[in-house]
């Protein structure tokens, strides 16, 4: 009886060591983030919290990141006019040897929000 015990608990700590993955996403050598959002009074913007990832392309709703230096970054895009911010997102990232890792995703003032690519 012991020994079913022992494989129990070592078979669900496998199981746990196996699938647990704290990141929602892990990127090799850039990340893209688009959204389709298309109302002519409003503009996106972004904001980075230090320069651990740069902008290598940008379309109109389209950014393109790659990692500069390792450490964390604050990724935020906000989509405003001049009097008014509709939408706000925030990622945050961590960079480890041109690899990205997508710590957490917040957005205000909407219920869904892209994931990066």
């Amino acid at each position: 009886m012991r020994y079913y015990i022992i494989f129990g608990v070592t078979a669900v700590l496998l199981l746990i060591i196996l699938f647990y993955n704290p990141y929602l996403g892990v990127y090799e050598n850039s990340i893209s983030i688009d959204y389709n959002f298309n109302d002519e009074n409003y503009v996106w913007e972004y904001r980075a919290s230090n320069n651990n990832l740069v902008l290598s392309e940008q379309s109109e709703n389209h950014w393109k990141f790659i990692p500069n230096k390792n450490g964390s970054i604050d990724l935020e895009f906000i989509y405003k006019n001049d009097q008014d911010v509709k939408y706000r997102i925030v990622y945050n990232f961590k960079i480890k040897n041109k690899k990205i890792y997508w710590i957490n995703g917040e957005g205000y003032g909407l219920l869904d929000f892209p994931n990066p690519t």
